[in-house]
């Protein structure tokens, strides 16, 4: 998670700042960079789903949504069995 935060951090997605409860702790926030970023992803993601929705119908996009998140569970369980 450190390396992802240090990632985002030099792109300019987020900064670390002091956390006033604990101050040995650091707070990531987004920049407006990072906001920025959220919103066109959110755009995106959303016009995938409605093109998604139109091609495949709600209810076997429901289907899709629900067997993909199965796939974490799987990869999980499959990871421990070896």
């Amino acid at each position: 998670m450190g390396e992802l935060v240090a990632h985002l951090e030099r792109r300019g997605y987020v900064e670390r700042t002091v956390d006033p409860a604990d101050r040995r702790a650091r707070i990531v926030v987004t920049t407006a960079a990072g906001r920025r970023a959220l919103a066109l992803a959110a755009d995106r993601i959303a016009g995938i789903e409605r093109m998604l929705a139109d091609e495949l119908g709600d209810d076997a996009l429901r289907a899709l949504r629900t067997s993909l998140a199965r796939v974490p569970g799987l990869i999980d369980s499959d990871a421990r069995e070896a």
